[in-house]
């Protein structure tokens, strides 16, 4: 496992606690030798544990979101000899119903729905969309909740149908890849270059809480971008750092994200 010396290099300081907690993952798995299973994390997170289990000896770490391109996914992490076609993420897919002629749903809708039921965040994965379509992918313990619960989106009465997980949308086409040219790797000036906004603009909308880094709502311009983040734009969309290929003569950082614009 990495040393905790190392981490004040690699990590910002509102991401150690979750640093810490990969590593008691990580301990408890080797020391009770048996797989231990997390909750949904988002791409960083999923980033900080593989970097914070690395090198690993006589463990593995696994992900799973249901497809490939889910954004959030849980780990298993097993003593080395495990295989991960004998491991159960425990999820469940579940697919909303509505009257979709009369009334239209939003991720924002459906994710505080949720939340008012009191369930953690971190027990609810992707949400996913395709036209009127709306899925959810959760952890399989709270279903059996939402199904007898979750009832209303606003004032849209709503139900729930479990579906198998290869019937999960696909939303590898919502991403484009894109490089960028930039002077650094503050929030304010990412955002400007992604969606072609000068720094001022970017600035006001990052001050006025319209820019969620993580899904958490960051008012700090200055704040840095590190590889896996996803920063959602309000009205506009978001994107992921997804590499860095150095920097050109002229000293301007060469990065490489995926986009999504609405």
């Amino acid at each position: 496992m990495m040393p905790h010396s190392k981490q004040q290099s690699l990590f910002r300081e509102d991401e150690y606690q979750f640093v810490q907690q990969c590593h008691d993952w990580l301990s408890q798995s080797s020391d009770e030798y048996r797989p231990i299973l997390t909750p949904f994390l988002n791409p960083r997170e999923q980033y900080i544990l593989k970097m914070v289990g690395q090198p690993i000896e006589d463990l593995n770490i696994f992900f799973d979101g249901g497809s490939v391109e889910a954004e959030s996914q849980r780990a298993i992490i097993t003593p080395e000899y495990f295989s991960k076609d004998n491991l159960d993420f425990e999820m469940t897919l579940f697919q909303i119903d509505y009257p979709i002629k009369f009334t239209t749903l939003s991720h924002p809708q459906i994710l505080g729905a949720l939340l008012g039921l009191g369930l953690q965040r971190k027990a609810i994965g992707d949400i996913l969309n395709d036209e009127h379509i709306w899925q959810v992918m959760v952890d399989k313990r709270i279903f059996t909740y939402i199904q007898q619960n979750f009832v209303k989106v606003g004032r849209t009465t709503v139900k729930v149908t479990a579906l198998p997980l290869n019937k999960m949308i696909d939303t590898s086409k919502a991403w484009e890849e894109q490089f960028l040219l930039v002077s650094s790797l503050r929030l304010d000036t990412l955002v400007a270059a992604s969606y072609h906004l000068s720094r001022v603009v970017a600035k006001q909308m990052i001050e006025s809480g319209q820019v969620r880094l993580n899904w958490i709502v960051v008012e700090k311009p200055n704040s840095l971008i590190t590889i896996n983040d996803i920063v959602s734009v309000h009205h506009y969309g978001r994107f992921q750092l997804k590499g860095l290929d150095g920097r050109t003569k002229k000293d301007k950082i060469k990065a490489i994200e995926n986009i999504i614009r609405r």
